[in-house]
């Protein structure tokens, strides 16, 4: 039976060979290792997300430690020396004989008994010296982050909201979750959560928003199972709460999946029908699940669309569209640290494209009167207001004051002007764009 640091070990080399999106190779590593219990299940999270998250600082650290270089060594022992560093240099909890020891033992295990004395020569070494290491200042280095990326923030943001930024996705993320009015209240579910154990607190930017810190098995627990929430990010719930919704507004949410914005708009919405689209069957599956755990299976509907073809079924039949469009995902980095190491500059402009497209058909949908969302988990001007700029020019659109409709902080003031860009140091959230439309003929 595996343990957790070779569980950890053989998740890092998996994600690394197959450049695999870290959550879901997480999830999908965790559920294959039922043996574990929570607590050994939150180690291995934060280990791998830790590594992945600090990779090209704990690369640097090895290296000046090695005769061998970084990428010369064998996929198994790189990942028992990364996992190593990030706990004697990130995790002040773990002793240092027992880091050298376990990683040494791993070693033998995983059939590198050679290579065990390097090991051990190298981890020690390094502990020795962990108060003084020699790292260079420069942002790739010390937030871990591929050199385009941070080039493309320093442009976008200046060096002073860069560095901060940098610095606050290298935090290990909170679990934030939206909860499900329907069924139950924010301060009911805040007691029951308590006596599941979960350390858990009021978001301070979105409205029914709890923080749970240190889990990462919410799956797992009953409140989950009974349908009491869902996972969301709170600046992607602000996406939803600042459109003021009646009851029985007609949504069409256009690239629904996994449903978070959907499911929050059938809690406020009451007696609206939300049709929920997507063009992936994996992600159809998760949005019917998700509904149905939910309770929401009778209102939201889910159906398969290519969200870039126009379906003339539903020409201006909407209340309100969502186009919560595909992006580069440069706001999620603290949930996805991968993107600071795979994510492909050029990758961006065929998102550019697929986001013109679906704005092309969806704005049909909506009904004179009626708001269009768009919005993004980037920090990018031409997925963002470029985007939105080049929308209000080509189809019939004004841009809608909701400012009322989220805190009043300096940061948020461009909400007037109906469009808002949330950085993740301005509340701990994702990085997010927000704009809203509404139709004028």
């Amino acid at each position: 039976m595996q343990g957790e640091r070779e569980i950890a070990v053989r998740g890092l080399m998996e994600i690394f060979e197959k450049k695999s999106y870290g959550n879901v190779a997480m999830r999908r590593i965790l559920a294959s290792h039922g043996h574990l219990d929570r607590t050994q299940k939150a180690f291995v999270t934060l280990v791998v997300t830790g590594c992945i998250r600090n990779l090209i600082q704990i690369d640097h650290i090895i290296g000046n430690f090695s005769q061998t270089p970084v990428t010369k060594m064998k996929p198994a022992i790189i990942n028992i020396l990364r996992i190593s560093v990030y706990q004697l240099r990130f995790m002040d909890k773990v002793p240092t004989f027992a880091v050298c020891n376990e990683a040494v033992d791993l070693a033998k295990k995983m059939g590198f008994m050679r290579l065990s004395g390097f090991v051990n020569g190298v981890l020690r070494n390094i502990a020795r010296n962990i108060d003084r290491l020699d790292v260079p200042d420069t942002l790739e280095i010390k937030y871990s982050c591929a050199p385009w990326i941070v080039q493309h923030f320093m442009d976008e943001l200046g060096e002073a909201a860069t560095e901060e930024l940098l610095a606050n996705i290298c935090k290990p993320p909170d679990v934030t979750l939206c909860v499900n009015t329907r069924k139950i209240s924010t301060d009911e579910l805040l007691k029951i959560l308590a006596n599941e154990g979960i350390e858990v607190m009021r978001g301070d930017l979105a409205k029914d928003a709890l923080v749970v810190t240190k889990t990462s098995d919410i799956a797992g627990l009953e409140s989950f199972r009974k349908g009491y929430y869902h996972v969301m990010d709170q600046a992607a719930m602000l996406a939803v709460q600042a459109v003021v919704l009646n009851a029985s507004s007609r949504i069409i949410d256009v690239c629904a999946a996994p449903g978070g914005k959907s499911f929050l708009a059938a809690y406020l919405a009451q007696n609206s029908q939300i049709l929920s689209r997507d063009v992936h069957n994996f992600k159809l599956k998760q949005l019917r699940e998700g509904a149905k755990r939910l309770g929401l299976d009778g209102r939201v509907i889910v159906q398969k669309w290519d969200a870039t073809e126009f379906d003339e079924k539903l020409c201006e039949t909407a209340d309100l569209v969502i186009v919560d469009a595909p992006c580069s995902g440069l706001g999620t980095m603290r949930r996805r640290p991968d993107i600071k190491l795979f994510k492909q500059k050029e990758s961006i402009r065929e998102l550019e494209d697929l986001q013109r497209n679906i704005l092309a058909s969806s704005w049909q949908y909506v009904k004179p009167g009626g708001k269009l969302v768009y919005s993004t988990c980037t920090i990018n001007r031409r997925e963002n207001m470029d985007k939105c700029t080049w929308f209000l020019q080509q189809f019939p659109f004004k841009p809608v004051d909701f400012s009322e409709n989220v805190p009043d902080v300096p940061e948020f003031a461009s909400a007037r002007d109906g469009y808002l860009q949330i950085l993740p140091q301005h509340f701990d959230t994702d990085g997010f764009f927000i704009s809203i439309f509404e139709r004028c003929k």
